[in-house]
């Protein structure tokens, strides 16, 4: 087993003025005693062997759902199957790779085709920018046609 190294950096002579005493910066430090208190210097370690980062299948749902009610004339967006509670979409993470699942309601009279295209290309762009994994697809259910906001349901 290895010990980690630590990197400092070496003060090196301050510079000396013409008296032969240590220059002065603004505010009466030394470069001297600014090397001192400043703090150790890392080598930088490249990207891949700095670790991890898991995204939990909720959070990616969260991120979806916020996502699709973004897009205009989507009214509600729920959890698919049956006696549903919490979360409004369904996540599935294989490594990169992510498969959503949404149920939407959309304003009535929209072209449900345009819409959905519409809730899959956001949902694909603001997932990838905010989490980096890959969408490889989104199932979109429309579950209900509902009036637009402001009008009476009868």
């Amino acid at each position: 087993m290895t010990t980690p190294v630590e990197h400092r950096a070496t003060p090196t002579e301050a510079p000396a003025d013409v008296r032969g005493l240590p220059a002065q910066r603004p505010g009466g430090t030394s470069p001297a005693d600014a090397a001192r208190s400043a703090p150790p210097v890392r080598p930088a370690v490249p990207a891949e062997r700095r670790g991890k980062t898991d995204i939990p299948e909720r959070v990616v749902s969260r991120i979806a759902a916020r996502a699709a009610r973004e897009v205009a004339r989507v009214r509600e967006v729920r959890e698919r199957g049956p006696l549903t509670f919490g979360e409004r979409t369904r996540a599935t993470l294989d490594g990169d790779l992510t498969v959503l699942r949404l149920d939407v309601s959309v304003e009535y009279p929209a072209p449900l085709r345009q819409v959905t295209e519409a809730v899959r290309r956001h949902v694909a762009d603001r997932v990838s920018v905010l989490t980096g994994l890959h969408i490889d697809h989104i199932d979109i259910d429309v579950t209900g046609v509902v009036p637009p906001r402001g009008e009476d349901g009868r």
